[in-house]
């Protein structure tokens, strides 16, 4: 049987990736520096599904070690959004 999270997990990683690369052709062809921010959020969307499929696959047990280092991604990925939105 397969776990929904590996699913889930799997999808959030491929679909940050996949949204990385788009970003970064985008900045290849406007050359627009906020595009870089966008592609920051993305890369750090794409290793934060990383290390939480690695930490599932080895069973770390120490959840509030895994919810501040996804907090601090998320964090990472907001101000990315910021500047790339709001930041002029």
């Amino acid at each position: 049987m397969v776990a929904y999270e590996n699913i889930v997990l799997a999808a959030v990683s491929v679909f940050a990736l996949a949204l990385t690369v788009i970003a970064v052709l985008a900045w290849r062809r406007t050359k627009d520096g906020h595009l870089l921010f966008l592609a920051g959020a993305f890369v750090l969307f794409f290793f934060k599904g990383v290390l939480l499929t690695v930490a599932l696959f080895q069973g770390w047990s120490d959840l509030a070690l895994l919810v501040v280092v996804s907090g601090v991604f998320d964090l990472g990925i907001l101000g990315s959004f910021w500047a790339f939105t709001l930041r002029r």
